[in-house]
């Protein structure tokens, strides 16, 4: 993931919190010029994969299945620089994303970047992760299918070794990434939840149980 953090302007109170990201996509060097005493960045390039499959933003959700994960891993076997750190890469998002209940996770939210080059292409930091499952409104269908299924609810580990499958990965490396992932899940979900609630974020803790309590990491 990029680099973020949060700043807090006034009390912790929602108009005076914002949740600030590096930009990933552009890059400074001695050689870009100045403004006003300012380094000019460089701008890389980066495409989603709903523009590099030739998918239409309205289609960015799976809703039923198209073969989208395979797509999508067969894209970077094609173009990445690094196929294989990139393939386990995506993996991990794309698990992630089904531990934490996050069900926006649609093709325009994953992305190829471009080096400085436009030669050197990889997989892009992982961005827009949120824990949609946790309000009451959010539908439990991901954007992508694992297996064949998308719902939270019916997604299982033998659904997971299909989804491996169709993406082209070893069975014991694809299962073994997503046990070391949930070993460590629930874990980190305290450490991350008692931080901010230190940093006076009041509601922190209540998260936490919600994602417990309604994410895929309850399927496991």
């Amino acid at each position: 993931v990029p680099d973020s953090f949060i700043i807090n302007v006034g009390k912790a109170r929602e108009e005076d919190v914002l949740f600030a990201t590096r930009r990933f996509d552009r890059a400074f060097a001695e050689t870009n010029r100045m403004i006003n005493g300012f380094t000019v960045p460089f701008r890389l390039h980066q495409e989603d994969f709903a523009q590099a499959l030739k998918i239409p933003a309205a289609d960015k959700y799976e809703s039923t299945k198209k073969g989208y994960l395979k797509s999508c891993f067969d894209l970077l076997r094609r173009y990445s620089a690094d196929p294989i750190s990139d393939q386990m890469r995506l993996w991990e998002i794309l698990l992630f994303d089904f531990l934490i209940g996050n069900t926006d996770n649609h093709i325009k939210n994953l992305s190829l970047l471009y080096g400085n080059n436009l030669r050197s292409i990889r997989l892009a930091p992982a961005y827009d992760i949120v824990s949609t499952c946790i309000y009451d409104a959010s539908t439990r269908d991901m954007a992508i299918f694992l297996g064949d299924v998308c719902s939270l609810d019916q997604i299982s580990r033998q659904s997971i070794t299909l989804a491996a499958g169709e993406a082209g990965l070893g069975e014991r490396l694809a299962l073994r990434k997503l046990d070391e992932l949930a070993g460590r899940f629930e874990t980190a979900l305290k450490e991350a939840a008692e931080e901010l609630s230190e940093q006076g974020f009041i509601l922190a803790q209540r998260q936490k149980d919600l994602i417990l309590a309604r994410g895929g990491y309850r399927r496991l």
